[in-house]
């Protein structure tokens, strides 16, 4: 796929850039700017949740469950911070925990979260 087709029309951003790093099997250096970014980013703006979500995918990519885990519990927290803020997916989230766990054969479900 042709970069600009990866970078859409949107505005290119730190996030946008990790993603394309990660898209070229360089997960480390994508981290790099998703952390850069989120060191950038105001605590309450819906740009966290899809952040938030990328890390948590990367680091379970990584086999790094435990920081999947922790990133992917973020947005449900910032969720029940800033309840107007509509746009992260609270439900698809939840299912990604379950589905960890169930991974992990852990004894708990998302519900020990909220």
């Amino acid at each position: 796929m042709h970069i600009t087709q990866q970078l859409g029309d949107g505005e290119t951003n730190l996030q946008t850039l990790g993603k394309v790093l990660w898209e070229m099997g360089k997960p480390d250096l994508a981290e790099k700017y998703f952390m850069r970014f989120l060191e950038q980013l105001s605590s309450n703006i819906p740009l966290l949740g899809s952040l938030y979500e990328d890390l948590a995918k990367l680091a379970s990519q990584n086999r790094q469950y435990d920081k999947s885990l922790q990133w992917h519990q973020k947005p449900i927290n910032f969720n029940k911070t800033y309840p107007s803020i509509t746009s992260l997916n609270t439900n698809k989230l939840i299912k990604s925990i379950d589905k960890f766990n169930e991974r992990k054969n852990l004894p708990f479900s998302s519900n020990y979260f909220i």
